[in-house]
């Protein structure tokens, strides 16, 4: 089923459509076209000569928008995408327009059987929380949604597919553009920002009050959407980081602490380096102009809520949040993680993966055994048309510059674990050493030092026995059902011993049999190099009947 929309914001006009026809693919909204139109209807009525109370869009603006939406038009016809599937919203800017029936006459005209839409403030912010739900797998806790003219707070349970949120949602006139214009409108020497803040605060307390979180504010997470948080979240990610640069270019899923948030948005209220905002990654001038008003919402969104945990960037918005709606409980409750790797799995696969789910132990996470092991074994034939000096590399890069790259709903950690992963799966040979350094790093930071090592290690064995499994398949059909069989005979916290059986004299076998032998001898170097604790010692019997 392909869905377009048209999310006309106040910063900008977003055009997309969406393929959700996959009943398990569609849990990731792939996208078929998307484009933004660089309109913003908060400035032509910030410009409008009108009271404040009938500002209206001019006939330039809405010829502009005109022309952008026929061109969408023609792009959902070259896509045969069904006149009733697509729906325009419009959002904070729209709803002060004193003319926006004019827009809507002007979209009828291009096209009468579309959907057109003035979203309430309570459902702007409903489907900004559903679109934030989408970003991630699993989530709990405050969500907002920064437009240009409003800022839409809520909270978001979305747990095993169940979602669960207020049914008072909180629409907030703090966009970025907004507080923006307020603070570059002021008198340097009479205005008083710490008054201001302290206003933005008072109304955020409000907003938390009526939305009651069923959780504890002290400690809760925090999911940031709209594009001035993640012009926030760029600027984190490249002032934060430790080394050369992130190795994730992607904000969805990017996380940092409250702590460093707020240092990021302190350092926005000073005159020093702004000349320097435009060369950050993905800050536009325009965005550049704002950071400052959005450190300034930052700051106070902490002072009203002191001790929030960590802070989650995400990419859904009204879009997503509209068509995650669309998609039935089933599909919601999917991992991203695996529908997004299971177009590429062979017949195979399923074979590997139950072989090694044989040989996870009772002491292997279950992020490892129940959400990574299906994604890796999807994926494990993946490179092999490659040549062998690319295809680690490629492997590695997978989720950040390749393939799956443009998919939604993943983390951080899962990009970075899935592409180190399927690296070793390829034997671990890179040009750059140093971005498999980067990648480890991000997973142990993310996760702790403690958890982000075991995973690394778990992972390492995964990637092994994937290797190994896969070249007992190598055409990725299973030719034999009793080329091998996998037990785990002994499941200790501090060792555990897996058998494998294989058939006599098959050649699959004996033509890798020297990896099948270094297998106990790989896990061990592995686990003795990063001294990693808390693990058990892997050991092998193999057995040829």
């Amino acid at each position: 089923m392909l869905t377009g929309v048209i999310d006309i914001g106040s910063n900008g006009v977003r055009f997309s459509v969406s393929d959700l026809s996959d009943s398990l693919a569609s849990r990731n909204l792939p996208i078929k076209f998307q484009d933004r139109a660089p309109i913003s209807l908060y400035d032509a009525l910030k410009s409008s000569r009108e009271s404040s109370s009938d500002r209206r869009i001019s006939a330039n603006v809405l010829d502009r928008l005109r022309i952008a939406i026929t061109r969408f038009d023609r792009v959902c016809k070259a896509l045969k995408v069904p006149d009733e599937n697509v729906s325009v919203f419009g959002t904070a800017a729209s709803r002060s327009a004193a003319n926006w029936e004019d827009m809507v006459a002007m979209i009828t005209r291009i096209n009468s059987n579309w959907t057109v839409n003035r979203l309430s403030p309570y459902m702007e912010a409903k489907y900004g929380a559903m679109g934030i739900a989408s970003s991630y797998y699993e989530i709990n806790g405050l969500v907002m949604d920064l437009g240009g003219g409003s800022i839409q707070i809520s909270w978001v349970s979305s747990l095993a597919g169940n979602v669960d949120m207020p049914e008072s949602a909180v629409s907030l006139p703090l966009g970025a553009a907004a507080i923006s214009e307020k603070l570059q409108a002021q008198d340097a020497e009479t205005f008083d920002v710490e008054t201001f803040k302290l206003d933005i605060r008072d109304q955020f307390a409000y907003a938390f009050k009526k939305i009651k979180p069923p959780f504890e504010l002290k400690g809760a997470n925090l999911y940031l959407s709209g594009g001035g948080f993640r012009g926030l979240g760029f600027l984190a990610m490249s002032t934060l980081s430790d080394d050369e640069y992130y190795p994730v270019p992607i904000i969805n899923g990017y996380r940092c602490s409250i702590k460093d948030l707020e240092r990021v948005a302190q350092r926005q209220l000073t005159d020093k380096d702004k000349d320097k905002l435009e060369d950050v990654f993905r800050i536009s001038k325009r965005r550049a102009s704002q950071l400052p008003g959005i450190g300034l919402l930052i700051q106070a969104l902490i002072s009203a809520a002191p001790h929030i945990g960590s802070v989650y960037f995400c990419q859904g918005g009204v879009k997503e949040g509209y068509l995650y709606s669309k998609l039935a409980d089933s599909v919601k409750i999917k991992d991203p993680l695996v529908t997004c790797t299971a177009a590429y799995a062979r017949p195979a696969c399923a074979k590997i993966e139950t072989l090694i789910n044989f040989a996870m132990s009772s002491f292997t996470p279950p992020y490892i055994s129940k959400r990574m092991l299906p994604a890796v074994v999807n994926l494990v034939y993946y490179q092999a048309p490659y040549t062998k000096d690319t295809q680690a590399t490629a492997a590695l890069n997978i989720a950040v510059t390749g393939v799956l790259a443009g998919v939604h709903g993943l983390s951080h950690v899962d990009r970075a674990l899935l592409g180190i992963i399927l690296c070793e799966r390829w034997g671990g040979e890179v040009f750059d050493e140093r971005v498999i350094r980067r990648l480890c790093d991000l997973v142990v930071s993310v996760l702790g030092e403690d958890l982000g090592l075991k995973y690394l290690f778990w992972g390492y064995y995964l990637a092994k026995l994937a290797t190994v499994l896969a070249d007992l398949f190598p055409a990725g059909v299973v030719d034999s059902e009793d080329r091998v069989k996998v037990g785990l005979v002994k499941d200790e916290k501090d060792a555990i011993l897996i058998e494998l059986t294989f058939v006599k004299d098959d050649p699959c076998t004996l033509a890798v049999w020297d990896k099948i032998e270094g297998l106990e001898k790989k896990v061990k170097k592995f686990r003795k190099k990063y001294e990693i604790v808390g693990v058990p010692k892997v050991s092998f019997k193999l057995y040829m009947e």
